[in-house]
């Protein structure tokens, strides 16, 4: 496990050592700074990897859920015919609108 000020590495630094900050990231994802910001962070491709897997299974999970919702809600008769959708999208175009 890296320690904190490992994690931290400035650009010059990246400049210096660029082989041993590639390792390091192959560990622990490290944080960039530049001009005394964070300016990026670096990780492994297997972890970027992993986390974008993750990330899809999070959509698809939240996507899932609410086509379940809706059809929940269809079944129920809580929903808008389309006449009705343009009607309320209208007011409140117009409502934007008007607004200063």
């Amino acid at each position: 496990m890296l320690k904190t000020a490992e994690r931290i590495i400035t650009m010059s630094d990246l400049q210096q050592t660029p082989d041993m900050i590639v390792q390091n990231a192959q560990q622990q994802p490290l944080v960039i700074i530049a001009e005394g910001r964070p300016a990026a962070y670096m990780l492994s491709v297997e972890m970027f990897d992993t986390l974008m897997e993750r990330l899809l299974e999070l959509e698809r999970e939240e996507l899932v859920s609410n086509i379940a919702e809706g059809e929940k809600q269809f079944d129920n008769g809580d929903y808008l015919t389309l006449k009705e959708a343009v009607a309320e999208a209208e007011i409140g175009w117009q409502a934007q609108e008007s607004s200063p």
